[in-house]
């Protein structure tokens, strides 16, 4: 399937600088990505594990430091319902 869409041009021109600074090989595969990276940033709260989060609090407090958020977020991501589809 094929589906064409107008960018704005502010839009437009983010696309064009990825793919003139090489981070991508043409504007379809820029969009993509981003439309990708926008996929696996959504997480219903409903999905969320509280108590997995507090496990990962009280090993970080037994552990005497922090879990980055990054850490955080992925591990809460791979337990997620809607991403074991």
């Amino acid at each position: 399937m094929t589906i064409t869409v107008t960018l704005k041009d502010e839009v437009a021109q983010i696309v064009e600088r990825q793919v003139a600074e090489g981070h991508y090989p043409d504007a379809e595969s820029a969009v993509t990505a981003a439309l990708m990276l926008l996929e696996d940033a959504a997480m219903s709260w409903t999905d969320v594990d509280a108590d997995a989060v507090q496990r990962m609090i009280a090993e970080s407090d037994a552990e005497g430091g922090e879990i980055p958020f990054e850490e955080v977020a992925r591990k809460l991501a791979a337990k997620s319902p809607a991403r074991q589809r």
